[in-house]
């Protein structure tokens, strides 16, 4: 694998560049490896019972290489997604398990007999593979469950539960917490001129931006459509209201493409409210949904402070 000009990952041989992974497509590799080295033990297992000559791929000295999790390994680790301790361990694993299986597959369907501790240690080492497959595999699947699969943002499902807590969190130490709705503006011109998919690529460009731009612990939510729902731990309004303006000061620079050398700029209206001990986490999404709509009626591209005279209704 080597980078091209632009810092693309690419295959020896100029092969196509490597596209960053989406955690859905972790999730299915997991899950093939597992069923993958099933089959790889039971053809292994073959061949050492009925004393046949073991398949090339499995006394290979790049065995770990030749199966179809070690190719992809090979092709991803350096995606931000697989660069972690979990699955290097993970890939520590299953080059032992090779190297340890290409050498005892030699002598099984050689030798009369194998003796009974070398193929346990096999046997470990395959379980720790597996183990180890199906721990990451669990923990994706948790994570992707909790993720919109278009932006990449939490979704609903986890929303109020974690909101309540927040709010439990925020009366106890005394801090303050807002929550806030972002809306992008005249979304549905944008989908009836350019088509759904340019919609989609406006929605994933614009979580991203939202993303990157957030603190570790704040919390961003698809609340519906082109709708975002923000949870900001220990912001005021005011200190909301600045870091909001500059996330929509960075939505109204994003140039998106369409092909063809043009590109799509969107802008983005904002609610806030705060979150308060005193006052039901719905309440508190309601008053940010009405700040929002304040700020759509005003001319939208703008955030609006939940106040009093906003009201709810």
């Amino acid at each position: 694998m080597v980078p091209d000009e632009h810092g693309h990952k690419t295959l020896r041989g100029g092969r196509k560049p490597v596209q960053p992974l989406a955690q859905e497509d972790i999730v299915r590799q997991l899950d093939a490896a597992i069923l993958e080295h099933l089959d790889w033990m039971l053809r292994w297992n073959r061949s050492a019972v009925c004393k046949v000559k073991p398949p090339s791929d499995i006394v290979s000295d790049h065995a770990h290489f030749l199966c179809g999790f070690g190719n992809w390994y090979d092709l991803h680790q350096q995606d931000p997604l697989v660069a972690q301790p979990a699955f290097e361990a993970l890939a520590l694993a299953h080059r032992d398990l090779h190297q340890n299986a290409a050498w005892l597959a030699e002598r099984a369907w050689k030798d009369a007999k194998i003796p009974v501790e070398e193929y346990d240690v096999l046997i470990e080492k395959v379980t720790r593979f597996t183990d180890l497959a199906r721990k990451l595999l669990k923990a994706f699947q948790k994570v992707t469950s909790d993720l919109d699969p278009l932006t990449g943002t939490q979704t609903r499902q986890t929303m109020t539960r974690e909101l309540m807590r927040e709010r439990e969190r925020s009366l106890r130490s005394g801090k303050p917490c807002i929550l806030a709705m972002g809306d992008l503006d005249h979304f549905k011109q944008i989908n009836d001129t350019h088509g759904h998919q340019a919609g989609d690529m406006v929605l994933r460009l614009v979580a991203a931006a939202f993303l990157e731009a957030l603190r570790p612990y704040d919390r961003l939510y698809r609340f519906g459509g082109e709708e975002f729902l923000f949870c900001l731990p220990d912001a005021t309004p005011e200190a909301a209201r600045q870091a909001l303006d500059r996330l929509r000061r960075r939505v109204e620079e994003l140039h998106i493409p369409t092909g063809g050398g043009r590109a799509i700029h969107v802008t983005c209206s904002f609610g806030i409210a705060s979150l308060s001990g005193d006052i039901p986490v719905k309440t508190t999404m309601q008053r940010a949904d009405k700040a929002l709509y304040a700020a759509k009626e005003a001319g939208r591209n703008r955030v609006t402070i939940w106040t009093p005279e906003i009201g709810l209704g």
